[in-house]
């Protein structure tokens, strides 16, 4: 996203994550959570020909091919524009009449990368690419993958190595004197629908039913995320991730820390049956290829709504309705 003041072409919202973290599919699903919610009136639309190509070819990945986007190997610029609703507004001179104002629109430049080459400690180009976007940028979406932490257990190596980067060329002059980066960050915990990460939020007790959602798919209360994440962090292969929210909180402001539980794809809801069942959720299988096939609809979780809050917190006056104009 870019104000006034940015350079232009300069993002104000980054991401990284370890590879495979689910950045690529995240930035899939956007679009289709956006059209998913027309109540809410926003909009994904790419800001020229070469944006606009990728974003149809990720978006038809999930909903044609029924599967996911090749991990990114090369650095990707994603230029996008995220249009809202107009608001409704009153003029002080005549307050008992209401005219529609202008639609907020927000730019969305994402530099994705090979989310390993920040651990990398020889000198690149993409890797200088990507710091530089998150020196610049005022927003910041930070992928964790619990399966592949699990798994493999890096991501208190790339995270690590991250912050200690852009650290170093933020933080070593006087313009932030509390010493603490200037950014919002959506820590985003990816791929709920897994169903080693599902379990261990019902099986804990993080998972709650809305008796209002007729799905009655299970959440983690956006209150109880945090301790959701460090458990998840103390399940991974590597005990250094124990370390992750430490680590986040250190260099953050919390007020400018939000925690997600999201998927890509959501979970499998049988058309039979109408709601959620605890036996049969897993919408994502393997195929006789030896790859992932996306089993039924996709249901993007919490994918949305980390963009918008950063939205909102980066340039609160243009991502709410104003009452009076002046």
């Amino acid at each position: 996203m870019v104000d006034s003041d940015s350079v232009p072409g300069e993002p104000d919202i980054a991401m990284w994550g370890a590879s495979g973290s689910g950045k690529t599919a995240f930035l899939a699903a956007l679009s289709i959570a956006l059209n998913k919610a027309r109540d809410a009136g926003w909009r994904l639309i790419g800001e020229n020909p070469v944006s606009r190509t990728e974003l149809a070819k990720l978006r038809d990945t999930l909903l044609q091919a029924r599967t996911f986007p090749a991990p990114t190997e090369a650095l990707t610029h994603y230029s996008w524009m995220i249009i809202g609703p107009a608001a409704q507004r009153r003029r002080w001179w005549w307050p008992w009449a209401t005219h529609v104002a202008k639609a907020p629109k927000f730019k969305l430049d994402f530099l994705d990368l090979r989310g390993d080459l920040y651990a990398e400690s020889e000198s690149n180009i993409d890797k200088k690419a990507l710091v530089d976007s998150l020196v610049k940028s005022r927003g910041l979406i930070y992928m964790f993958d619990p399966d592949r932490e699990a798994r493999v257990g890096d991501a208190f190596k790339h995270l690590d190595a991250a912050l200690h980067e852009v650290a170093g060329r933020m933080l070593v002059g006087d313009e932030f004197e509390d010493g603490k980066l200037p950014h919002h960050i959506a820590v985003c915990i990816t791929k709920y629908d897994d169903p080693k990460v599902l379990r261990i939020a019902m099986e804990e007790g993080f998972a709650e039913r809305d008796p209002g959602d007729e799905l009655r798919i299970p959440r983690v209360p956006e209150e109880r995320v945090p301790d959701f994440f460090r458990l998840l962090c103390r399940e991974a292969h590597d005990h250094n991730a124990e370390m992750i929210l430490d680590l986040i909180e250190a260099f953050f402001h919390r007020d400018r820390i939000k925690y997600f539980v999201t998927s890509s794809v959501g979970l499998f809801i049988d058309e039979d049956l109408g709601r959620f069942d605890p036996d049969d959720f897993l919408n994502v299988i393997d195929n006789a290829n030896g790859g992932l096939t996306i089993r039924g609809a996709v249901r993007p979780m919490n994918v949305m709504e980390p963009v918008i809050w950063l939205g909102r917190m980066i340039r609160p006056g243009a991502m709410r309705s104003r009452r009076w104009d002046g």
